[in-house]
């Protein structure tokens, strides 16, 4: 399925080196180089407007957030097939006035991704000898392929990394030296970007961020905890695994074109739809609310703690004040076992309400049939 995608990025590659060797006449070596960048340039250029797309659905949501909030506030409780019914049909109209598509947020990302990975496979095939000898790539013949493994970087070969053999280096004709010179400023560079991108993602996150869910708080702490770990895992593959410079070029590129493309369609995005006072009041209070949820969670723990200090110097108080606190503890579980199940019975109501206006509808329409 990969292999499928490296035939139009092999054509994307070959038409640029053609264009700058065979047309301008610019040195080989250069126009591989130069193919590389141009290469993740046009790629990425292509794919734009889906990220767009994609920036365009999640504002959307964001926008309909304060609407979406108010029918779930209005239909809460209610269990009757007709509520199910006026909340759905509340819901569609909310998503036909914002012309948004709830399952066509994931497409663009689903569109991008064999692409991505047909220009990464293909790199890596042309930069590593062992992996392609002798084939073609894509359209690229034999020779091309050959062509591309003898150019270089600043006096460094295109397939040269850092973790390759003294044999190795001495048959591409340089050193780990000279490798290392240019790779690692290409892959600090590249750490940089990737964790500037990270950044900018959390930022742009928080900015929107929908408080009253708890999923949205998880992913978010989560990438921040991947923050750090992409940085390492980048370093370690650079210092270590087969990341040849011509990879180490299209990271420092792609990595470099998703930090443009993010402040300009972020940009773009909050002036073509920007969001009202009644958005930024809904966002404000539920902030508060999640604020205040939070202090009260912390309160609460701090007030634990402090029973738990003063047996210390009240030693006789110990019995009671661990069967306080299993107490609390016990009650607290309860709680949350009472709103799950209350949960679980409202949805199972609406269901059945469902399933049995369903069926006095197929009813109807069978003795129309029949009377007909």
């Amino acid at each position: 399925m990969i292999e499928a995608f490296v035939y139009p990025v092999s054509a994307v590659m070959k038409f640029w080196h053609w264009l700058l060797a065979g047309v301008f006449g610019v040195e080989s070596s250069h126009s591989w180089v130069a193919s590389v960048i141009l290469l993740v340039v046009t790629i990425r250029g292509l794919i734009a407007p889906l990220q767009w797309y994609s920036y365009k659905t999640s504002r959307l949501l964001v926008l309909m957030r304060p609407y979406l909030a108010r029918i779930e506030k209005k239909y809460a409780g209610q269990v009757t097939a007709k509520s199910v019914k006026e909340k759905e049909k509340a819901k569609k109209a909310l998503h036909k006035e914002y012309s948004f598509n709830p399952f066509a947020g994931c497409v663009p990302a689903l569109l991008q991704l064999p692409f991505f990975l047909g220009l990464y496979r293909l790199l890596l095939w042309m930069a590593v000898p062992s992996s392609s000898a002798g084939r073609s790539l894509g359209v690229l013949s034999p020779a091309e392929v050959e062509s591309f493994r003898e150019s270089t970087l600043l006096g460094v070969p295109l397939p040269a990394y850092m973790s390759m053999s003294p044999e190795q280096f001495a048959h591409l004709g340089t050193t780990l030296d000279s490798v290392r010179s240019l790779a690692v400023p290409m892959l600090t560079a590249a750490v940089c970007f990737t964790t500037f991108n990270l950044v900018l993602s959390q930022i742009r996150l928080r900015s929107t961020m929908e408080w009253e869910n708890p999923m949205s708080h998880r992913i978010y702490k989560f990438v921040w905890a991947m923050v750090p770990l992409a940085a390492l895992g980048i370093t370690m593959a650079g210092l270590t695994g087969i990341v040849p410079i011509a990879l180490l070029l299209y990271w420092v590129s792609g990595n470099f074109w998703t930090f443009l493309q993010t402040i300009t369609l972020w940009t773009l995005v909050v002036r073509v739809l920007p969001l009202d006072d009644d958005h930024v009041a809904h966002m404000a209070e539920a902030k508060d609310a999640e604020l205040e949820r939070r202090r009260a969670k912390r309160e609460k723990q701090r007030t634990r703690r402090r029973k738990k200090m003063s047996v210390l110097t009240r030693p006789a108080t110990f019995p009671s004040v661990r069967r306080e606190l299993k107490e609390e503890k016990a009650a607290e579980k309860a709680a949350k076992l009472d709103a799950k199940a209350e949960k679980k019975r409202l949805s199972a109501e609406r269901k059945a309400a469902i399933r049995e206006a369903n069926k006095r509808e197929r009813g109807a329409k069978k003795e129309n049939t029949q009377m007909e």
